[in-house]
């Protein structure tokens, strides 16, 4: 049988949104709305890797499991793959990549990714959806081209 960890990646120092995952919905962090959201789905053991402190001091407070990290990886998968060579590892054969920004993630949609990855034998996934209308991608790449500028 595959242990499973669900690992959110996230850090305040995002550029496009500064202290997102503290960002409060409902006057509860976003990071915690995306952790609760991953302990519903009840698909594995979950926990926040991240290089700040402010996270890693919220999510235990809120009854969260929190790994810290370097704070200079390029992506998301890399501090994933940190926390699970760092802490996970002999634990741990399938990961879910879950996004720290998804406050309003379905449990649903995280159990059905991993059983998905049991029955095609993955051993990593992260969510993802298709793009319906061809507007989304010429309105991310605006989006992006105005706050880099």
């Amino acid at each position: 049988m595959k242990n499973t960890a669900i690992i959110i990646p996230t850090r305040l120092g995002a550029k496009r949104f500064p202290n997102k995952p503290l960002a409060k919905i409902n006057n509860i962090p976003m990071i915690i709305h995306v952790l609760n959201r991953a302990k519903e789905s009840k698909a594995g053991e979950v926990f926040v890797a991240t290089p700040d402190d402010a996270i890693f001091q919220v999510v235990e407070e809120n009854g969260g499991k929190a790994i810290l990290t370097k704070a200079n990886h390029p992506s998301g998968s890399d501090r994933v793959y940190e926390a699970y060579i760092k802490e996970l590892k002999n634990n741990v054969n399938l990961i879910i990549n879950l996004q720290g920004d998804m406050p309003n993630i379905k449990p649903n949609s995280i159990s059905k990714l991993e059983k998905l990855m049991r029955s095609n034998d993955c051993d990593i996934g992260t969510l993802a959806s298709s793009i319906k209308d061809k507007n989304d991608i010429v309105d991310a790449l605006i989006s992006e081209t105005l706050e880099g500028c």
